[in-house]
């Protein structure tokens, strides 16, 4: 990421994801890279492989967290043990932000593991505004990004 005011005008350099397939190469070859983004619910467990290799990781590079369950635009409020696991995250991988999708997924508390697209009218936008602002006070001393999924309608305009 390039220096910019949201990020203290610090450059982060390049990035790549964290993949399962590659852990043996990484931890073996160490291979020339400025950071990992992980997907943050990958690593939101109590014990195990993931948090050992996460830890190794951690131990030569930075980590950027992306997660895809924070569903900012669902009508339900956002699951306080999630965030709960996120923020044990964090403090583990002192992650210099913190990133999510926007998109909803989850209804009457079931989620459906799903980015799904939310509808383009004023009403949503507000509620998801809302979410978002919620979401930055929870994690408020870290800067945060939403990325938009895919659409699968037209755009035309509806209130």
């Amino acid at each position: 990421m390039p220096a910019n005011p949201f990020n203290s005008f610090t450059d982060y350099g390049v990035g790549i994801g964290l993949r399962v397939p590659h852990y043996r190469h990484i931890l073996a070859k160490k291979p020339v890279v400025d950071w990992f983004e992980i997907i943050s619910e990958n690593f939101m467990v109590d014990g195990g492989r993931p948090l050992e290799v996460l830890d190794s990781i951690l131990e030569q590079y930075r980590v950027v967290q992306h997660g895809v369950a924070m569903y900012f635009g669902s009508a339900d409020k956002f699951d306080r043990e999630h965030q709960k696991r996120l923020k044990r995250l964090v403090k583990r991988t002192k992650t210099p932000w913190l990133s999510d999708h926007l998109c909803w997924g989850s209804v009457d508390g079931r989620y459906t593991h799903d980015l799904l697209p939310m509808p383009y009218t004023f009403a949503v936008a507000r509620h998801t505004a809302q979410k978002i602002r919620e979401a930055r006070k929870t994690f408020s001393r870290f800067p945060s990004a939403s990325k938009t999924s895919a659409a699968t309608r037209s755009t035309t305009h509806h209130k």
